[in-house]
């Protein structure tokens, strides 16, 4: 899995590409956490268009918690 964490324009650009397991999304969870809570970024756009294969138990499950932990604006662009 390669993930690449962009910020411009007030928002985050989260791109995944490879085989997003369940460990993945952990290590993608916090690396979005530690730069949304050191910025305070609120706007996030989550890129899984580059993605072979998801855990989308895990996936969504982290989405569930980013919005009950931050509740920013968040977009997922799938394909």
């Amino acid at each position: 899995m390669k993930t690449n964490l962009t910020y411009s324009d007030d928002v985050l650009y989260v791109n995944v590409e490879g085989n997003l397991n369940k460990k993945g999304v952990s290590s993608l969870q916090k690396k979005m956490y530690s730069v949304i809570s050191e910025y305070g970024i609120q706007d996030i756009v989550i890129d899984i268009k580059g993605t072979s294969k998801i855990d989308k138990t895990a996936f969504y499950d982290m989405l569930d918690d980013y919005d009950s932990r931050y509740g920013g604006n968040l977009k997922i662009m799938e394909k």
